[in-house]
């Protein structure tokens, strides 16, 4: 071993073949290095957002995609980069474009020259038009099915009333509506206040891109029970006492609200008052404490003024002649007089159910003087139609006549089927 390493040719061979070796190692890692800095690479990069200049105090700009598709190609060692550091640009520059349709193409920043940049889409349609203010109502916008049952919205009050809506000219000229929406949990059985926001809506209901200022307002709403108004109606009950006779009753109230259940409620035509006459003496005016009718929950009114017009039973000493004057009472009576329908809308007709004729016959009650001049062209048999809803109603029959006379009637109701002309 000694005598080889003492050999100058075993020398020379062993530092060849290191050098061979060596050369060929670093060849190696040059060629690898020249094939990463040269080879391509391709990358796709999503939802880049899409930045616009144009005059924005003036304009209004429709058309433009909030994000675009860009693929880059080029040294993988590019792509890498800017895929990681992100700080590229898409835009669209509008600033000396005029009003109207116009295609434009997306411009790019911040991309190195070596990549080859493509945007998907190449270019857009966009529309510049004239940004437009303009003030506009709101209504309340409430589902009714958030109420609880038999519940209603009797009335709101919204501050502001008006509010300012921003935008293109054209979507501005395509505003329908402009509403507060209410969002609460089911089952409102009693009046609220809360904050609404606002939403525009074209006359189809669609969502509109426009700014409203402001963009919220407050509302109180105020709920109640369901109910309806229905005329009160008198009735005698009882005998008067002997020599007494009751003329006539009348109240100040024409009508009155019931509340309750709609399926209730609905079916009631009118308020029967029963007014006991077998107390009354004199004419005189008192208190009546109302009765609730069946599956009403609550009246407007706990109790009503009536009064009674009486003529008292003759004193003693009444003279003979005038005290059969006092108690001398006739009858007279008309037949098939034609009930009027009073107070119905124009766009409404009505159709008798009962009495199907629409006739009655009518009793005036007074005396021999008074029934003398008693005709049926001074005497009006009616019923008021005036708050009667599309349907089937059943409403009281009255009689307008001379005051000196009571009336009466074959049927005191009728029953009439409502509907559009």
């Amino acid at each position: 071993m000694d005598k080889m390493m003492g050999n100058p040719w075993f020398l020379r061979i062993i530092a060849l073949v290191l050098a061979i070796l060596l050369f060929v190692s670093v060849k190696s890692d040059l060629e690898k290095n020249n094939m990463n800095t040269t080879s391509t690479s391709v990358e796709v990069l999503r939802d880049v957002p899409v930045e616009v200049y144009y005059d924005d105090e003036n304009s209004v700009v429709t058309g433009v995609p909030e994000t675009v598709t860009v693929n880059i190609e080029g040294p993988s060692q590019q792509v890498f980069s800017t895929k990681v550091m992100k700080d590229y640009k898409v835009f669209i520059d509008l600033r000396e474009v005029t009003f109207g349709k116009h295609t434009v193409e997306f411009s790019t920043e911040n991309f190195s020259d070596k990549l080859k940049v493509r945007i998907d889409p190449v270019n857009v349609d966009v529309v510049i038009e004239e940004r437009v203010s303009q003030e506009f109502s709101v209504d309340l916008d409430m589902n009714e099915s958030l109420l609880a049952e038999n519940y209603i919205v009797k009335s709101y009050d919204m501050e502001p009333k008006k509010v300012i809506v921003t935008g293109a000219k054209s979507i501005i000229d395509s505003i329908g509506y402009v509403k507060a929406t209410i969002v609460r949990d089911e089952g409102i059985n009693k009046s609220f206040e809360q904050e609404a926001s606002i939403r525009v809506l074209d006359a189809d209901l669609n969502k509109l891109d426009v700014t409203a200022e402001p963009k919220t307002v407050q509302v109180k709403v105020y709920v109640e029970e369901y109910s309806k108004e229905v005329p009160v109606v008198l009735a005698s009950k009882g005998v008067p006492k002997e020599g007494v006779t009751v003329n006539g009753l009348s109240t100040d109230v024409k009508n009155i609200r019931l509340y309750g259940p709609r399926t209730v409620i609905d079916k009631i035509g009118q308020l029967q008052v029963d007014v006991d006459v077998s107390k009354l003496e004199v004419t005189s005016s008192f208190d009546l404490k109302l009765a609730i009718p069946d599956g009403v929950t609550r009246l407007s009114l706990d109790k009503i003024k009536i009064t009674a017009d009486v003529t008292p039973a003759p004193t003693p000493d009444t003279e003979e002649g005038q005290e059969e004057t006092v108690s001398t009472v006739e009858e007279k009576s008309f037949e098939n007089v034609t009930i009027a329908v009073k107070g119905l809308p124009s766009l409404l007709v009505s159709n008798f159910e009962t009495p199907t004729d629409g006739t009655v016959s009518v009793v005036a009650k007074g005396t021999p003087e008074a029934l003398e001049n008693v005709q049926l062209n001074n005497v009006s048999v009616y019923v008021d139609a005036e708050n009667a809803e599309i349907g089937e109603v059943t409403l009281p029959i009255q009689v307008d006549g001379p005051s000196d006379i009571e009336w009466g009637t074959s049927a005191s109701e009728a029953k009439l089927t409502i509907k559009e002309a």
